[in-house]
């Protein structure tokens, strides 16, 4: 099932033999190796976040308007942890994406920008940020708690750039702050990832249009957020957490010996929690960092994290997150921290189709934003373990020409039922898996297909090769199944028909 380490091994694979070599050149020189290629896949690198399904909808429908809900970029880890000053979080941006695309250039290009704006006496960055006044917009080069990296900015450029050049004609131009909203959380590093997003996506005309609002919790519950239900669900699903590694010993015995190297600081609650430990590792691995060492007197030579540690780590939290399925009390808590943004997301697609606006919306949160989201709509995404670095869940709005056209000669209100959306998750079309889309009740609008596809071989625009690429199916649901969902189906498990009487249940 997973590999793991008990104490006596773990304190002896845990003696210093040999860890020169950074982890993240490590892990490019085993990419064969699934393990390894899966825990990388994790810090999501620039110049590997490509285009996927996202607008692969045309024909005979037009898109109406997008609402992409972010996961802010790289950061710093949440807890001090040891030679935090050898990692380096500038990380290597000199590496391009296969269709030529330059992380360093792009990031130069946006330091400037953001040089020459805060340079100049103008109202542009007060509007732009709004409540955010005051705030750094470029990441520190150093590793800092919790902080956004440059990487982090990269990778959100790399998704702005690679976004425009799918809405951006299509969307067209915007005439004021309500028809481009953009929401972010209180917290430096989403501020920072959706600046960075919005520098990327919006050419600079439409960029001083724009105006940020901030969200006051990390979920987006909006007017919808204080419920005694949802901590209590929470809490239940951390005791069924606490025994999945209390029926694991082997694995409990390997996230205490490794984090007494890894953490600086001795922590009780960090010693019994994998998924901190995690956390921590992510900061060597996504960084090309050695992993630590913790000197003793007793052991000249030291003790040292090493790869098959964290490769055992991370086998185990994806095993664990396997079993979330299977939770009905994280089912319950999900549907609860989700409900204020899913209900925020479903009005603004009603004003899409009403109003004609806004035409995007943008929501700058953290891995627990989406998290809920997802698992409210119930649906499986391909990894089952927390969304990685720069993750992205767009919506798309679309309308049928056809119903376009009747609309315009007889001057009717739009009809809801003829409006349609998609749900993209990191690049895959995840529309076929909600819950209340699936089957039946998506239409198929493309059939899988393969194509040959030219592109830059390893990133050098002078020399190309051609690739054979499959395009998965597309599919469209009908606004109605969302909007039928959260007014009549959302709060069935609760016995309720409301977000307050659902809160006030008792199992």
């Amino acid at each position: 099932m997973y590999k793991y380490i008990g104490t006596e091994e773990t304190i002896t694979a845990l003696k210093h033999l040999s860890n020169e070599l950074p982890v993240r050149n490590f892990a490019k020189l085993l990419r064969p190796d699934i393990k390894m290629r899966r825990i990388f896949r994790l810090c999501n690198p620039p110049e590997d976040i490509v285009l996927g399904s996202e607008g692969q909808v045309h024909d005979n429908y037009i898109l109406e308007g997008v609402l992409i809900l972010l996961r802010h970029g790289d950061r710093g880890p949440l807890s001090h942890v040891r030679n935090i000053s050898s990692v380096n979080c500038a990380g290597d941006l000199g590496l391009a994406a296969a269709d030529g695309w330059d992380a360093d250039a792009s990031y130069h290009s946006y330091e400037l920008f953001l040089q020459n704006m805060t340079g100049r006496t103008t109202n542009f960055l007060s509007q732009l940020l709004g409540p955010f006044h005051g705030f750094p917009l470029l990441p520190a080069a150093e590793c800092q708690l919790a902080q956004l990296t440059p990487v982090g900015a990269a990778q959100l450029l790399r998704i702005g750039h690679l976004l425009r050049t799918v809405y951006g004609d299509r969307l067209g131009g915007f005439n004021s702050t309500e028809d481009f909203l953009v929401y972010s959380t209180r917290y430096r590093r989403t501020v920072q990832s959706v600046v960075a997003f919005l520098y990327a996506f919006l050419s600079p005309e439409d960029l001083a249009k724009v105006a940020l609002r901030e969200s006051q919790s990390l979920t987006f519950c909006f007017n919808d957020c204080a419920c005694a239900a949802a901590e209590r669900f929470q809490r239940k699903f951390h005791a069924e957490s606490t025994g999945h590694l209390r029926s694991h010993p082997a694995v409990g015995r390997l996230v205490r010996d490794a984090g007494a190297v890894v953490f600086e600081l001795p922590d009780q609650a960090l010693a019994s929690d994998p998924h901190a430990l995690r956390d921590a590792l992510l900061a060597y691995v996504c960084h090309g960092a050695p992993l630590p060492c913790l000197d003793q007197p007793a052991a000249p030579q030291g003790l040292c994290v090493r790869v098959e540690h964290v490769t055992g780590l991370f086998a185990y939290t994806e095993w664990e997150a396997r079993q979330y399925g299977k939770s009905g009390n994280l089912k319950r808590a999900c549907l609860l921290k989700a409900y204020g943004l899913l209900r925020n997301i479903v009005s603004n697609v009603l004003r899409i189709i009403s109003e004609g606006r806004p035409r995007v919306v943008v929501y700058s949160g953290h891995d627990k934003t989406l998290q809920y989201l997802v698992t409210a709509l119930g649906f499986e995404t391909d990894s089952p373990v927390t969304p990685h670095y720069a993750s992205r869940l767009v919506l798309e709005v679309y309308k049928s020409k056809a119903v376009k056209a009747t609309s315009k000669k007889t001057k009717e209100a739009p009809i809801a039922k003829e409006f349609f959306f998609r749900l993209v998750y990191n690049g895959r079309d995840v529309t076929n898996r909600i819950q209340f889309c699936k089957g039946g009740m998506s239409l198929l609008v493309q059939p899988p297909k393969i194509i040959n596809v030219t592109e830059a071989r390893h990133g050098n625009s002078s020399t190309l090769q051609t690739n054979v690429k499959k395009l998965p199916a597309t599919y469209i649901c009908p606004i109605e199944s969302i909007v039928r969902f959260l007014h009549d189906d959302y709060f069935v498990s609760f016995n309720g028909t409301n977000f307050k009487d659902a809160c006030g249940a008792r199992p």
